[in-house]
C-alpha cells in the first residue's frame, strides 16, 4: 500500500539520518577530547596587573589533557604541558580520573563506529547478530554517559577550581568544549533514531525484520 511504502521510506531516511548524526557526533566528540581549548582565559598584561612572571602561573587555555600558559614575554601562548602542572589548585588524581573516563569513552565510541561499519557490509551473519544484540547502541550509549560524566567532573573540579589571576575573571568556554558538547547532543539524537528504526534480524523465512516502531512484515528482502 502507498501509505506503508511512504512510512517505510521515511523510517529508512530517519534511520540513515540517525547513523549520520551518530557518526558526526562521535567524530566531533573525539576532536573535542584531543584539543585543549575547553577553557579560554583573557590575556593579561603582566606590567599593568603587577604580576611577577617568575613566581605567578598564568594559564591561557586548557582542556582534558593539556594546559598552556601565557607567554612571560608577551601576550602569546607559552609553554604547554600537563593540566595539573600548568594550573594552580587542581588535583592531579582528579585530572587523571577525568582523562581515564575520556579515554574509555573514546575507545567505546571507536568500537561502536567499527561495529556500525560491519553492519553495513553484506554479511548477514554478523549484521544480524549485531542488530539483535544492539551492540552499536550499547557501546554508543555507555560512551555517551561516560563522556558526560567526565565533562561534569571537569567543570566542577578543574574549571571552577583552577586559579585565575587578576584580569582573568571573564574566562569563556572554548571551541573544543563547544564541539564536544554539540557532538554529544548529536550522539544522543542519532542514538535515539538508530535504536528506534534499525531493522531487527529476520526471524522467519520471507519476513522483513521489524523495528521497535514497526512489526515484522512479509518481504523478500532486508536492508542493513
Amino acid at each position: 500500500m502507498p501509505s506503508n511504502n511512504c512510512n517505510s521510506f521515511m523510517g529508512q531516511a530517519l534511520f540513515r539520518l540517525g547513523q549520520l548524526l551518530l557518526t558526526m557526533g562521535i567524530v566531533m566528540t573525539l576532536l573535542g577530547i584531543c584539543t585543549s581549548h575547553w577553557v579560554v582565559r583573557p590575556k593579561v598584561d603582566y606590567t599593568a596587573q603587577k604580576i611577577q612572571a617568575n613566581s605567578t602561573l598564568v594559564t591561557q587555555n586548557f582542556g582534558l589533557f593539556m594546559a598552556c600558559r601565557q607567554s612571560e614575554v608577551g601576550q602569546g601562548r607559552g609553554r604547554c604541558g600537563n593540566v595539573w602542572e600548568n594550573t594552580n589548585f587542581v588535583s592531579e588524581n582528579t585530572v587523571r580520573f577525568i582523562q581515564f573516563l575520556s579515554v574509555v569513552a573514546a575507545v567505546l565510541f571507536v568500537v561502536s563506529m567499527a561495529l556500525e561499519i560491519v553492519q553495513i557490509l553484506p554479511i548477514s551473519k554478523y549484521r544480524n547478530f549485531l542488530a539483535e544484540n544492539r551492540l552499536v547502541e550499547m557501546f554508543s550509549g555507555i560512551a555517551t554517559v561516560v563522556m558526560l560524566t567526565s565533562m561534569v567532573i571537569f567543570a566542577g573540579e578543574v574549571k571552577n577550581k583552577a586559579e585565575r589571576v587578576s584580569g582573568q575573571e571573564d574566562e569563556e568556554s572554548g571551541w573544543s568544549f563547544i564541539i564536544a558538547l554539540m557532538g554529544l547532543a548529536m550522539c544522543v539524537l542519532g542514538l535515539v533514531l538508530v535504536t528506534m528504526l534499525r531493522d531487527l534480524p529476520i526471524q522467519k523465512a520471507g519476513q522483513k525484520g521489524g523495528t521497535w516502531l514497526r512489526v515484522a512484515s512479509r518481504s523478500s528482502g532486508q536492508r542493513a
